[in-house]
Protein backbone atom coordinates (compact mmCIF):
# COMPACT_ATOMS: atom_id res chain seq x y z
CA UNK A 1 0.00 0.00 0.00
CA UNK A 2 2.92 2.96 0.79
CA UNK A 3 4.73 1.60 -2.82
CA UNK A 4 1.40 2.33 -4.22
CA UNK A 5 0.53 5.27 -2.65
CA UNK A 6 4.36 7.19 -3.53
CA UNK A 7 3.84 6.08 -7.03
CA UNK A 8 0.07 8.16 -6.91
CA UNK A 9 1.31 10.77 -5.34
CA UNK A 10 5.03 10.60 -7.74
CA UNK A 11 2.51 10.85 -10.52
CA UNK A 12 0.52 13.52 -9.22
CA UNK A 13 3.59 15.50 -9.02
CA UNK A 14 5.00 14.41 -12.56
CA UNK A 15 1.59 15.46 -13.95
CA UNK A 16 1.27 18.85 -11.60
CA UNK A 17 4.80 19.53 -12.98
CA UNK A 18 4.38 19.04 -16.58
CA UNK A 19 0.72 19.83 -17.23
CA UNK A 20 1.16 18.92 -21.03
CA UNK A 21 1.70 15.17 -19.88
CA UNK A 22 -2.12 14.86 -19.98
CA UNK A 23 -3.97 17.91 -19.76
CA UNK A 24 -7.71 17.27 -17.73
CA UNK A 25 -10.44 16.08 -20.15
CA UNK A 26 -12.78 18.26 -21.50
CA UNK A 27 -16.99 17.56 -21.52
CA UNK A 28 -16.48 16.05 -25.02
CA UNK A 29 -13.61 13.83 -24.77
CA UNK A 30 -14.00 10.49 -22.64
CA UNK A 31 -11.17 8.58 -24.06
CA UNK A 32 -7.71 10.81 -24.39
CA UNK A 33 -5.02 7.83 -24.73
CA UNK A 34 -5.23 4.31 -25.77
CA UNK A 35 -1.69 2.58 -25.72
CA UNK A 36 -0.12 -0.73 -25.96
CA UNK A 37 3.09 -1.33 -24.70
CA UNK A 38 5.02 -4.77 -23.32
CA UNK A 39 4.80 -6.02 -19.83
CA UNK A 40 8.60 -6.68 -19.44
CA UNK A 41 10.65 -3.64 -20.19
CA UNK A 42 7.14 -1.42 -20.53
CA UNK A 43 8.06 -0.44 -24.14
CA UNK A 44 5.33 1.52 -25.66
CA UNK A 45 4.63 -0.32 -29.01
CA UNK A 46 1.97 1.47 -30.09
CA UNK A 47 -0.68 4.54 -29.10
CA UNK A 48 -3.14 6.64 -30.14
CA UNK A 49 -4.54 10.11 -29.00
CA UNK A 50 -7.93 11.46 -28.78
CA UNK A 51 -8.43 15.02 -31.08
CA UNK A 52 -7.84 17.85 -28.99
CA UNK A 53 -6.52 15.74 -26.06
CA UNK A 54 -2.75 16.20 -24.45
CA UNK A 55 -0.85 13.55 -23.20
CA UNK A 56 2.97 13.36 -23.58
CA UNK A 57 4.86 9.69 -23.95
CA UNK A 58 7.34 10.99 -20.92
CA UNK A 59 4.22 11.12 -18.50
CA UNK A 60 3.12 7.57 -20.12
CA UNK A 61 6.69 6.00 -19.75
CA UNK A 62 7.19 7.35 -16.37
CA UNK A 63 3.42 6.16 -15.27
CA UNK A 64 3.88 2.89 -16.54
CA UNK A 65 7.54 2.20 -15.78
CA UNK A 66 8.95 -0.93 -13.26
CA UNK A 67 9.53 2.12 -10.75
CA UNK A 68 6.16 3.03 -10.81
CA UNK A 69 4.66 -0.47 -10.87
CA UNK A 70 6.66 -3.38 -9.75
CA UNK A 71 4.96 -6.10 -10.58
CA UNK A 72 1.79 -6.28 -12.51
CA UNK A 73 -0.93 -9.19 -12.12
CA UNK A 74 -2.42 -10.43 -15.42
CA UNK A 75 -5.89 -9.49 -15.73
CA UNK A 76 -6.32 -7.13 -13.18
CA UNK A 77 -7.35 -3.70 -13.74
CA UNK A 78 -5.46 -1.26 -11.92
CA UNK A 79 -6.94 2.53 -11.82
CA UNK A 80 -6.23 5.83 -10.30
CA UNK A 81 -7.08 8.98 -10.60
CA UNK A 82 -5.23 12.29 -11.09
CA UNK A 83 -5.43 15.86 -12.42
CA UNK A 84 -9.14 15.29 -13.55
CA UNK A 85 -8.19 12.04 -15.83
CA UNK A 86 -8.22 8.15 -14.89
CA UNK A 87 -5.76 6.01 -16.13
CA UNK A 88 -6.14 2.49 -16.52
CA UNK A 89 -3.69 -0.42 -16.94
CA UNK A 90 -4.56 -4.24 -17.70
CA UNK A 91 -1.73 -6.76 -18.73
CA UNK A 92 -2.59 -10.19 -19.96
CA UNK A 93 -1.24 -13.74 -20.31
CA UNK A 94 1.11 -13.13 -23.87
CA UNK A 95 3.04 -9.64 -21.63
CA UNK A 96 1.35 -7.45 -23.50
CA UNK A 97 0.04 -4.24 -21.34
CA UNK A 98 -2.93 -2.21 -22.39
CA UNK A 99 -2.68 1.50 -20.88
CA UNK A 100 -6.15 3.88 -21.20
CA UNK A 101 -6.83 7.51 -19.75
CA UNK A 102 -10.41 9.03 -19.47
CA UNK A 103 -11.84 11.73 -18.13
CA UNK A 104 -13.05 10.90 -14.20
CA UNK A 105 -16.46 10.87 -14.56
CA UNK A 106 -15.95 7.63 -17.18
CA UNK A 107 -17.34 4.14 -16.08
CA UNK A 108 -15.36 1.99 -14.80
CA UNK A 109 -17.32 -1.07 -16.66
CA UNK A 110 -16.79 0.98 -20.09
CA UNK A 111 -12.90 1.37 -19.29
CA UNK A 112 -12.77 -2.14 -18.32
CA UNK A 113 -14.55 -3.00 -21.86
CA UNK A 114 -12.12 -0.97 -23.46
CA UNK A 115 -8.98 -2.70 -23.07
CA UNK A 116 -10.71 -6.10 -22.98
CA UNK A 117 -11.67 -5.12 -26.58
CA UNK A 118 -8.09 -3.74 -27.17
CA UNK A 119 -6.54 -6.80 -25.74
CA UNK A 120 -9.07 -9.03 -28.53
CA UNK A 121 -8.17 -7.20 -31.19
CA UNK A 122 -4.32 -7.37 -30.90
CA UNK A 123 -4.89 -10.68 -32.24
CA UNK A 124 -3.07 -13.06 -35.22
CA UNK A 125 -0.21 -11.05 -37.55
CA UNK A 126 -0.08 -7.70 -35.17
CA UNK A 127 0.54 -9.94 -31.76
CA UNK A 128 2.87 -12.27 -33.37
CA UNK A 129 4.78 -8.71 -34.69
CA UNK A 130 3.99 -7.30 -31.26
CA UNK A 131 5.61 -9.89 -29.61
CA UNK A 132 8.67 -9.81 -31.93
CA UNK A 133 9.25 -6.67 -32.60
CA UNK A 134 8.91 -4.39 -28.83
CA UNK A 135 10.95 -1.46 -30.41
CA UNK A 136 8.70 2.06 -29.51
CA UNK A 137 6.47 2.75 -31.89
CA UNK A 138 7.16 -0.44 -33.95
CA UNK A 139 3.55 -1.32 -33.83
CA UNK A 140 1.66 1.81 -34.75
CA UNK A 141 1.41 1.22 -38.10
CA UNK A 142 -0.42 -2.07 -37.55
CA UNK A 143 -2.17 -1.20 -34.49
CA UNK A 144 -2.73 2.89 -34.71
CA UNK A 145 -5.57 2.44 -36.76
CA UNK A 146 -7.21 -0.34 -34.10
CA UNK A 147 -6.78 2.07 -31.61
CA UNK A 148 -7.66 5.22 -33.39
CA UNK A 149 -11.24 3.24 -33.89
CA UNK A 150 -11.63 1.87 -29.88
CA UNK A 151 -11.16 5.89 -29.14
CA UNK A 152 -13.88 6.99 -30.98
CA UNK A 153 -16.06 4.14 -30.00
CA UNK A 154 -15.84 4.36 -26.68
CA UNK A 155 -16.08 8.34 -26.43
CA UNK A 156 -19.32 7.82 -27.32
CA UNK A 157 -21.36 6.25 -24.33
CA UNK A 158 -24.63 6.12 -25.84
CA UNK A 159 -23.00 3.89 -28.80
CA UNK A 160 -20.81 1.30 -25.62
CA UNK A 161 -23.78 1.12 -24.36
CA UNK A 162 -25.90 -0.30 -27.21
CA UNK A 163 -23.07 -2.45 -28.21
CA UNK A 164 -22.85 -3.86 -24.82
CA UNK A 165 -26.30 -4.64 -24.22
CA UNK A 166 -26.24 -6.45 -27.99
CA UNK A 167 -23.29 -8.54 -26.99
CA UNK A 168 -24.47 -9.47 -23.73
CA UNK A 169 -27.68 -10.90 -25.58
CA UNK A 170 -24.81 -12.42 -28.12
CA UNK A 171 -23.28 -13.99 -25.25
CA UNK A 172 -26.72 -15.36 -23.84
CA UNK A 173 -27.28 -17.01 -27.49
CA UNK A 174 -23.95 -18.13 -26.87
CA UNK A 175 -24.62 -19.77 -23.99
CA UNK A 176 -27.90 -21.51 -24.77
CA UNK A 177 -25.73 -22.78 -28.50
CA UNK A 178 -23.22 -24.19 -25.97
CA UNK A 179 -25.96 -26.12 -23.66
CA UNK A 180 -27.78 -26.84 -26.80
CA UNK A 181 -24.53 -28.13 -28.09
CA UNK A 182 -23.22 -30.02 -25.12
CA UNK A 183 -26.71 -31.70 -25.06
CA UNK A 184 -26.98 -32.82 -28.58
CA UNK A 185 -23.46 -34.24 -27.67
CA UNK A 186 -25.01 -36.03 -24.47
CA UNK A 187 -27.78 -37.86 -26.52
CA UNK A 188 -24.76 -38.89 -28.94
CA UNK A 189 -22.98 -40.59 -26.42
CA UNK A 190 -26.34 -42.37 -24.82
CA UNK A 191 -27.37 -43.27 -28.36
CA UNK A 192 -24.13 -44.88 -28.77
CA UNK A 193 -23.85 -46.66 -25.77
CA UNK A 194 -27.77 -47.73 -26.50
CA UNK A 195 -26.06 -49.21 -29.90
CA UNK A 196 -23.57 -50.83 -27.85
CA UNK A 197 -25.73 -52.26 -25.28
CA UNK A 198 -27.87 -53.53 -28.08
CA UNK A 199 -25.00 -55.10 -29.94
CA UNK A 200 -23.75 -56.56 -26.54
CA UNK A 201 -27.71 -57.84 -26.20
CA UNK A 202 -27.52 -59.43 -29.43
CA UNK A 203 -24.16 -61.13 -29.11
CA UNK A 204 -25.59 -62.35 -25.96
CA UNK A 205 -28.51 -63.73 -26.93
CA UNK A 206 -26.59 -65.78 -30.07
CA UNK A 207 -24.63 -67.15 -27.18
CA UNK A 208 -28.03 -68.57 -25.03
CA UNK A 209 -29.41 -69.93 -28.05
CA UNK A 210 -26.35 -71.84 -28.96
CA UNK A 211 -26.18 -73.14 -25.47
CA UNK A 212 -29.93 -73.89 -25.15
CA UNK A 213 -29.56 -75.86 -27.89
CA UNK A 214 -26.30 -77.84 -27.27
CA UNK A 215 -28.43 -78.42 -23.51
CA UNK A 216 -31.89 -79.57 -25.60
CA UNK A 217 -29.19 -81.89 -27.59
CA UNK A 218 -28.07 -82.93 -23.91
CA UNK A 219 -31.53 -83.69 -22.36
CA UNK A 220 -32.48 -85.73 -25.55
CA UNK A 221 -28.97 -87.70 -24.68
CA UNK A 222 -29.97 -88.39 -21.41
CA UNK A 223 -33.72 -89.24 -21.52
CA UNK A 224 -32.57 -91.59 -24.61
CA UNK A 225 -30.32 -93.57 -22.17
CA UNK A 226 -32.57 -92.76 -19.40
CA UNK A 227 -35.26 -95.15 -21.54
CA UNK A 228 -32.36 -97.72 -22.99
CA UNK A 229 -31.63 -97.97 -19.04
CA UNK A 230 -35.33 -98.57 -18.49
CA UNK A 231 -35.61 -101.39 -21.18
CA UNK A 232 -32.76 -102.99 -20.12
CA UNK A 233 -34.21 -103.46 -16.22
CA UNK A 234 -37.34 -104.33 -17.72
CA UNK A 235 -35.99 -107.10 -19.80
CA UNK A 236 -33.59 -108.54 -16.87
CA UNK A 237 -36.64 -108.30 -14.71
CA UNK A 238 -38.28 -110.50 -16.95
CA UNK A 239 -36.16 -112.68 -17.28
CA UNK A 240 -35.43 -113.50 -13.51
CA UNK A 241 -38.55 -113.53 -13.26
CA UNK A 242 -40.24 -115.25 -16.10
CA UNK A 243 -36.84 -117.97 -16.66
CA UNK A 244 -37.38 -119.47 -13.48
CA UNK A 245 -41.10 -119.94 -13.98
CA UNK A 246 -41.20 -121.81 -17.38
CA UNK A 247 -38.15 -123.83 -16.60
CA UNK A 248 -40.15 -124.95 -13.06
CA UNK A 249 -43.30 -125.51 -15.32
CA UNK A 250 -41.43 -127.38 -17.69
CA UNK A 251 -39.76 -129.67 -15.26
CA UNK A 252 -43.48 -129.96 -13.55
CA UNK A 253 -44.98 -131.56 -16.94
CA UNK A 254 -42.24 -133.92 -17.12
CA UNK A 255 -42.96 -135.09 -13.54
CA UNK A 256 -46.43 -135.92 -14.71
CA UNK A 257 -45.38 -137.71 -17.73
Amino acid sequence: LASIAGWLCWVSKKVLVRGSMAEPLNGGTKVAFLAVAVVDDRTLLAWSTAPGAQVELDGVRAAISRRQMKAIDIGKHYNFSTNGQTWHVVGDERGLLFVGVTAVSYPLRHASGLLSELAQSITGRVADKALAVQIEGGLNVDAKPILSKLVAKYSDLSRVDQLHATMTKVEAVKVVMQDSIELALQNCVALESIDQKADELQSQAGMFKTRAKNLRRQMWWKKCKMQLLITLMVIILLTVVVVPIVVMQQQSNGDKR
